[in-house]
This record gives C-alpha cells, structure tokens and sequence, in this order.
C-alpha cells in the first residue's frame, strides 16, 4: 500500500497495417503508458499520423471554438450521452453545421468586438484632445515639423525653451492630468523629445478625422450601439444553439479528441516499412489480461512481451485507500514520489487531519468548516477542487473531534466549571452541573503538559521519516548508504529525545537543566554512533546538522502555540461581546453581535489558512526532507474514461 503498483516494462509488436487496430485496442485498455520512440537509426523511424488526423484535427479546432464562447462550467453533467456510432455517422454533418455556424456568426463577433476595443481606444485618445481644444488635422501631415502630443508631468515649456525658442505647446487639464501638444522644427525634435522625457511624457495617438471631435465622438458612439445590438443578437442566437446542442458538443469534443489521440499514436511508435514496436510500462497485476487481450483482438497478429532492460524507469501509479486519494493532491504538490521510494500519502492522510485538529480543536469551528467544505464540494466540481474540499472536510472532523477532548465551542468552555452555560444559567443550574462533570482538557491550564505531548508528537513523526529513509536509500544503493545517511540520524533524534527528557525531568523534580539524570546519560551512546557514522558516511561537517534536527523537533511545538492563538483569539471576541450585551441596551445587543459574528468569521478563517499551511510545512519540511527525493513521474496510461460518449 505504501509503495507504488509495480511495473512490467512491455513491448507491443506487429504488422504496420494492424497499427491502426492496435491503437483502438490499446486505448479501450486504458493500461498501457508509452514511453516515446526518439532514437531513429536506419531500420526504425518515428511514425507519422494516420490518414484521418488532419481532419480530425480541424474538426477539433471547430467544435472548441464554439465550447470556448459556451463557457461550460466545471462538473456539468449531461443529460444525454451519445453513442459513438451515432456520432460516427452524423460527424461530417455536424461539423459542418458548427463550421457554418463559426463563420457566419463566431467570426463576426471576433470582428465586432475588435472594432468596439477599437472604438474605445479612438474614443480614449479623442476626449484629452478636446480638452487641448487642438483640431486633429493641425496635429499631423507635416513635413518640416515634429508634433508630440500626449500627457506630461508637469508644463516642459522653459526646458523646451533651453533647446530652442522656435516650437509652438498648447495644454491643458484633462482627469487630473496634463495634456500637451508641442509642434517643433523637425531640426530639434529628437532634443525636445528627451526633454519631454524628463517630465515622464506619455504620447497619444492622433486619430485621423476631418470632423471636429464632438462630431466624430457622436458617430463613435452610433457605431458602437449599432455594434453591440449586433453583437447581442448574435450571442443570443449562439446562446439558443448551445442551449439546444451542449451536450453534442461536449459529446463530439471527447470523441473527436479521443479519435485524434488514436491517430496520433505512431507519433510515439518506433516504425520500419512493414512493422511497429510500442514500448511502456503496464501494471504487473494487469499484464496477462492485457497480453491476452492484444492477441486475441488482433487474431495472434500483434504481441505484447516483457522485456528486461537496464534503463527501466517505469512511471510512478500511487496505490492508496479511496480515504487517502484526496491527499494525493498535497503530495504531487510537493513531488511524485520515484518508482522505487515509498508513497508518503497514506501516512499524510493520518497525520494532516490530526495536526490540524489538534491545532484548532474547537467543536463550533469544526461544524462551520465542515458545512462550508460540503457546500463548495456541490459548487465545485473539478478533480483538483474536490480532493482539496475533502481534505478540509477531513480535517473539519479531526477539528470536531479535539474540540471534544478540549471542551471548546467557539472559544467557551463547554466542560468545566466556567462553561458557557454556567455564564447563561448561573454556576447552580442543573444543565451547568451536567457539563460540568465531563472529562477534557483544558489547553490554557494543560499547555506544558500537551507542549511535552508536542515535542513527542514530533519525534515519532520524524523517527517514520528516518525508518522510511532507511528504507529508501537501501532498496535504491544498499544497506552501507542506509546506515551512514538515515540510520545515524535516526540515533541522533533518539538522543534529543533523551536531552529533552532529561530537561523535562529535571525541571519536574526543581533541578537545574544541567543535572545529570539517567535520560542525559542514556542520550551518550547514541550521540556517540550518530557522529561515528555521520564522520564516516557524510564528513565531519553534517556534524552542524544535529542543530538543525533539534530545531525540527521543536518545530513541531506550533502545534500548541497555533491552537493557543486560535482559543486567545476567540476568547477575546467573546469577553469583548459579553461586555457589550447587557449593559448598553439594544445597541449594546447590536454590537455585541457584530464584535461576536465578525470576530469569529475571522477567526474561522485564520483556522483554516494557518493550521492547514502550519500542518502542511510540518510534513514538507519536517517530515518529507528525510526521506522523500521526488523526481517520479505520474503514471499516464494510453486512454481515457468516457464521459459524454459511450461505446457500443
């Protein structure tokens, strides 16, 4: 389970006329990841497209172009799914009703809106021209004199008049700027030019129009409503067709784009005058399905074999619970784990949650979050979305759970004596005593307690990673490497345990820090084999890490010190409300709600962002540094699942 599916590296072999059949058979399997032919020698050559392919792909470019103006929104599902028969038979026909429907309509409305962003940028440039009061044809056509007309900083009249006192400069104020118009010989343009430079100068372009421009803004905007009451109507008459037709669409993109993947297929095939090889890697659990599946399609024709081959790097196919697939997201965010290295994933899956619970631990925001998670999980349907809210929802549920076994709704004491409904009812009511009497653990009275619960936490987390890094660095170079680059620092974490322990127990027993105890002396040995080895197998300067490592293991104490903000934080809206609420009459009740509800929706969200980001650096800096290198690549089989179409 920890590890990834294991892999056979497999070659596909036979006739260049069944290439096209194979194709089809391969992608129905849908087991298949090839690997790209790119060593041409004189017997073997990449393969070129099937005949079909260039239509195919310029019927693909059709039907996207009219989805891309749909707008499909994520996780649409349809109300129809259609055969591919069916659409075999209707696709030339089809086609060539979006195409009409493209040309005639699509294209003009491309055209329409790059005539209006025309329009508004004509418009733009025209209204500080009115400003300078300037017409347009004195601004352009000459040939002995330069005009720069645009904005500036500042008047450039007395720097201009430094480099000659032959030009003529209008301005004026236009939405807080300044406006210039400066007509200069064109002997001085390029030195008047750097001078306008200086005051930031900003040029506009002149239109071309004979007209005055309040008579040439009136025909912009008639242009412009004639314009958009087209491009209305035209939207209108796509939005009916799209309405009607979505789910064809949608059908003839995943066919269409499942066809041209087939087509492309001896793009990535090795390919002689009269044969084909294929190679990949397919899953070792799959392969005698898969081998007998290819020869009986093709009648013996084509054959799938094992082959053994040094350069076997199989692509990487994470096997994890359904409970854990979520957290898959979080781990490729970080890396793909490498063929041979173990999938941290399921061990994610455990400790996420539990981090972040413990940090937040509050029962109230436990049910806000997991309401919130269930509500956008029905809002956003992507893979990538849905992954993320389950790992929330996940984490909302340890957050319910550690609220319990602290007692916290919304910062008040649930259990205890200074519950909240002690403070509603009064300390002898009876539904006050009940609560009262229930078990928990109160985190402001029991923080150096759980501090120590925090520091231990963190030791075993990181103990995995190094006894998972053992494992790695054996399987990939042997026990030797194991021993001298994971082992030692297993011993050297044992040993800050032990240092830690002893700090605790002198503290405990009212002893100075230096006293020695039985945990300072049994942390000696192992401080002892980590540096032998540490010397031997990586020199003696990774001796410095040992800081580093005692600096990891108290990182994990923000596990307390997040959830002690979050509960100060909700505390302190909660005094501030109480406050408010009785003795200042209505408003009073009005702003105690507000400080209440604001208060806590910020604090809510702080509850998501900081203990999620805190758990996630525990496990990517902390935890998967010590054991997880990466560089895999995700398995990607030749095929897809079906969504709008189906195969008879």
């Amino acid at each position: 389970m920890l590890e990834p599916v294991r892999m056979v590296k497999v070659s596909v072999v036979g006739p260049k006329e069944y290439l096209e059949v194979t194709s089809d058979i391969l992608y129905r399997l849908n087991k298949l990841h090839i690997e790209d032919y790119g060593e041409e020698d004189e017997y073997f050559k990449i393969g070129e497209p099937l005949e079909k392919a260039s239509k195919l792909s310029k019927f693909l470019v059709s039907v996207r172009s009219l989805l891309a103006h749909a707008g499909v929104k994520d996780g649409y599902e349809p109300k129809k799914v259609f055969s591919v028969k069916e659409l075999d038979r209707e696709l030339d026909t089809k086609v060539s009703e979006l195409e009409e429907l493209i040309n005639s309509r699509v294209s003009r409305i491309k055209e329409i809106e790059d005539r209006l962003r025309k329009i508004g940028d004509e418009r733009r440039s025209i209204l500080p021209l009115k400003a300078l009061g300037v017409p347009a044809n004195l601004l352009r056509g000459y040939k002995t004199l330069e005009v720069y007309v645009g904005f500036a900083k500042a008047n450039p009249f007395e720097k201009i008049m430094e480099v000659t006192k032959e030009f003529e400069i209008f301005t004026a104020e236009y939405e807080g700027e300044l406006v210039v118009a400066v007509i200069v010989k064109k002997d001085y343009a390029e030195e008047v030019f750097k001078v306008l430079q200086e005051f930031a100068f900003r040029e506009i372009s002149v239109p071309e129009i004979d007209v005055d421009y309040d008579t040439r803004l009136r025909e912009l905007d008639g242009e412009e409503e004639r314009l958009r009451s087209e491009l209305e109507k035209l939207n209108q008459e796509i939005e009916r067709y799209e309405s009607e037709n979505l789910d064809l669409l949608l059908a003839l993109e995943e066919h269409l784009s499942i066809e041209l993947e087939k087509s492309e297929l001896p793009l990535r095939a090795a390919t002689s005058k009269y044969a084909f090889v294929l190679v990949g890697y397919v899953p070792e659990e799959s392969y005698e399905e898969f081998e007998s599946t290819v020869k009986a399609k093709t009648n013996g024709k084509v054959v799938a074999v094992k082959i053994k081959d040094e350069r076997f790097e199989p692509p990487t196919a994470m096997k994890n619970p359904a409970f854990a697939k979520p957290f898959e997201l979080l781990t490729t965010s970080y890396a793909v784990p490498k063929y041979t290295e173990i999938d941290p994933t399921l061990i994610m899956s455990i400790f996420f949650p539990i981090f972040f619970g413990f940090m937040l631990g509050d029962i109230g925001y436990g049910i806000v979050i997991l309401a919130l998670g269930l509500w956008l999980s029905t809002k956003f349907k992507t893979e990538g979305w849905q992954a993320l809210l389950r790992v929330l929802n996940y984490s909302a549920i340890s957050t319910i759970v550690f609220g319990l076994v602290y007692g916290e709704f919304f910062g008040f004491e649930l259990f205890g004596h200074e519950t909240l409904f002690a403070k509603l009812f009064g300390h002898e009511s009876a539904i006050a005593h009940m609560f009262a009497e229930m078990p928990h653990v109160n985190r402001l009275e029991k923080a150096p307690a759980i501090l120590v619960l925090t520091i231990a936490i963190g030791v075993f987390h990181m103990a995995m990673a190094y006894v998972i890094g053992i494992r790695n660095v054996a399987k990939e170079h042997g026990w030797r490497h194991a021993i001298e680059e994971k082992f030692n620092w297993l011993m050297a974490l044992i040993s800050i345990a032990l240092i830690i322990t002893g700090f605790i127990l002198n503290n405990m027993a009212g002893k100075t820090a230096f006293e020695l105890n039985f945990a300072y002396i049994a942390a000696v040995p192992f401080i002892i084999i980590w540096a032998v080895l540490t010397i031997i197998g990586e020199g003696p300067m990774f001796l410095i890490e040992y800081l580093t490592l005692l600096s990891n293991t108290i990182s994990y104490a923000r596990l307390l010190a997040v959830g002690l903000a979050s509960v100060g934080f909700a505390v302190a809206f909660n005094y501030m409300a109480f406050e408010m609420l009785w003795p200042s009459g209505p408003v009073g009740i009005i702003a105690a709600i507000i400080v209440f509800a604001l208060g806590h929706v910020i604090n809510i969200l702080l509850g998501i962002l900081d203990p999620g980001l805190q758990s996630l650096r525990l496990h990517y800096v902390e935890f998967f540094v010590k054991f997880f290198e990466g560089g895999g690549r995700l398995y990607s089989p030749f095929g897809r699942k079906r969504k709008y179409t189906k195969e008879d």
